[in-house]
């Protein structure tokens, strides 16, 4: 049995000792909050559908269903806001090695990167000037960096960790942290191939991860531990424990380094941190409404992929378990839109550039 059907059936298993949500906020908002909507695309990853939906971010209006690889899983926007790159892990059983590139405002699949001898590619971050793509190769214990206008691979970094899954990248590029799964560990990687490669040993199971934009320290969610650990990268030691989760899945920072946003879809919340205090700000309970049979975990809408935009102001989630996309505004802190995707939705990536389709 393959990791990703391990961990499926683990927090199959864990819903039925979380607590339920009772909690419901509204999905449909009011028209004067509908217009403050943001402006802007989301492109979201279809798991088994092996398509991606391009939403139109203010009103939630589909634009266009994309095919893409096998089993794609992550997205990436180029920080133009021009590219949207999705990687194909491929579906259980099958390992996918290649990249679709999206043009974000002409909605079409641009090319395909291939990624020969570099099975089950996840993470995803453009390097500041979006010339240059990390990408962590799961079968390779390494992050890839890949020109992406030729789709070279220009560097092969060794994570020394097993099971490297996702990534992330600090604002200035010099600063990259991988979560790897299967050694309980994060690597420091040096993206300019600075043979210098640090692995931390952090928790069990380790596989949401995000970093902060000045690139000294990790927040890393344990998928076994149901905890997530703030990392002192300076330091190179864990410094704090942030409890009660059910699976904190996927995590996201505000550019601003103001607040996180920890998705859990055990407990089908979203959980949205003060990243300097490491205080909880809110917790948002996901309706459960209209849970597909498809539901990662049986009967939560399963939010799991997270996105910020550029701004702070708004983020961005799936909810597997309901085939959509919600808008939240981190400013009220509630949910203010809602959009269709397709099934088994998963990475999600938002770009303030409008998608017109021509």
């Amino acid at each position: 049995m393959d990791f990703m059907l391990r961990r499926r059936s683990s927090i199959a298993r864990a819903i039925l000792c979380a607590a339920s949500c009772t909690l419901a906020l509204p999905f449909v908002a009011n028209a004067q909050r509908v217009q403050r909507r943001p402006a802007g695309t989301v492109v979201v990853s279809n798991m088994n559908d092996h398509t991606a939906t391009v939403i139109d971010a203010a009103t939630g209006n589909v634009l266009a269903t994309l095919p893409t690889g096998r089993g794609p899983h992550e997205v990436a926007i180029s920080h133009d806001g021009r590219w949207a790159v999705i990687s194909n892990y491929g579906p259980r059983g099958e390992a996918g090695n290649s990249i679709t590139v999206i043009d974000v405002v002409r909605r079409r699949v641009a090319r395909t990167l291939e990624i020969a001898g570099h099975d089950h590619p996840h993470g995803m971050a453009f390097l500041p000037g979006d010339s240059l793509l990390a990408v962590t190769a799961q079968s390779s214990e390494a992050v890839l960096i890949i020109d992406f206008a030729s789709g070279a691979i220009r560097r092969v970094l060794p994570t020394n960790g097993r099971l490297t899954h996702m990534l992330a990248l600090s604002a200035d590029g010099r600063a990259m942290v991988t979560s790897n799964i299967a050694a309980g560990t994060i690597s420091l990687v040096d993206p300019s191939g600075a043979d210098s490669t640090v692995t931390l040993p952090v928790t069990a199971a380790p596989e949401g991860i995000a970093i902060t934009p000045d690139g000294h320290a990790a927040w890393v969610g344990s998928d076994r531990d149901s905890v997530v650990v703030v990392v002192d990268l300076v330091k190179r030691a864990p410094v704090d424990t942030l409890r009660g989760f059910g699976l904190p899945y996927r995590l996201a920072m505000t550019p601003d380094a103001r607040l996180a946003v920890v998705t859990d879809p055990v407990k089908a919340q979203l959980r949205i941190f003060d990243v300097a205090t490491r205080r909880e700000r809110a917790t948002l309970d996901i309706p459960a409404d209209s849970v597909v049979e498809t539901a990662e975990v049986p009967g939560s809408p399963s939010p799991e992929g997270v996105t910020i935009s550029g701004d702070g102001r708004w983020a961005f989630v799936t909810l597997q378990g309901r085939n959509r996309a919600i808008t939240i505004d981190l400013d009220s802190m509630r949910i203010v839109g809602w959009a269709p995707t397709g099934t088994w939705s998963d990475g999600i990536g938002y770009s303030p550039l409008p998608s017109t389709g021509r």
